[in-house]
């Protein structure tokens, strides 16, 4: 994926109140957990859980893995922000490598989705590609998605418009360290052309607006990872919070 277009960057955006991030606090559904008896990780977002794991058990939790070729979707114990594991997304540049995870199937209806996790970004991929974050979908579309372009190391936003188009926005201009754990969260609630994006980055608000043109009127998942092959890159994922209303 090349940068073609993009429109104004997030100061133009008018901030929310809403979803304010909080560090340590209410904690999410231990029911989605799986963390092997510690506490599951959690935040001050509405919503139900339905992934919130630190992935101490060593499974995926609630979490849907699909990987083909050469990528690799598993726990590890090489990194952990906390505790002792993580799960790891692989993928190269060989022809049907994949890997991602992705929330069960949303309940029907769902409009409002908040996602927090923590992202270690240990090999970046090929000039023109990405390592993403978050991306959330309405069926087999992918609405909104965010993530470190290996050409700079810069945060993007990228939204998909009612006409099909990519529509960018840049976050960070600075390059994003490589071998760090960084937070990410991110909140898309679909309205049509009144759809409501937030996002923040290491507890700092780099966007929000409630005035996102997008065609969906709900969600029905968020992956980890990309849903396309041979989109290069090495990640460790830890403290995923997901939740739906």
């Amino acid at each position: 994926m090349r940068i073609s277009k993009a429109f104004s960057a997030a100061g133009t955006a008018s901030l929310l109140a809403a979803g304010t991030l909080v560090f340590g606090s209410a904690q999410a559904s231990s029911a989605a957990g799986c963390n092997a008896g510690t506490p599951a990780p959690g935040n001050s977002y509405p919503g139900t859980a339905v992934v919130a794991s630190s992935f101490e058990s060593g499974s995926y939790c609630t979490l849907v893995r699909k990987v083909s070729g050469t990528g690799t979707a598993a726990v590890s114990s090489t990194q952990a922000r906390t505790g002792n594991r993580s799960v790891k997304l692989h993928a190269t540049t060989d022809s049907g490598s994949l890997a991602n995870f992705s929330t069960p199937a949303l309940p029907s209806g769902t409009k409002t989705v908040y996602a927090d996790g923590w992202f270690n970004i240990t090999t970046a991929g090929v000039p023109g590609n990405n390592v993403p974050y978050f991306r959330f979908f309405s069926g087999s579309q992918r609405v909104a998605d965010i993530y470190r372009y290996n050409n700079n190391g810069q945060l993007w936003l990228r939204v998909t418009a009612p006409d099909g188009n990519f529509v960018y926005t840049k976050l960070i201009a600075g390059s994003i360290t490589m071998n760090a754990w960084h937070r990410v969260a991110m909140r898309v609630t679909s309205n049509g052309s009144n759809s409501t994006i937030q996002m923040w980055f290491d507890g700092v608000q780099r966007y929000s607006s409630s005035a996102v043109n997008i065609s969906a009127s709900t969600l029905s998942k968020v992956q980890l990872g990309a849903e396309h092959s041979r989109q290069k890159g090495d990640q460790y994922v830890d403290d995923v919070v997901i939740k739906g209303s």
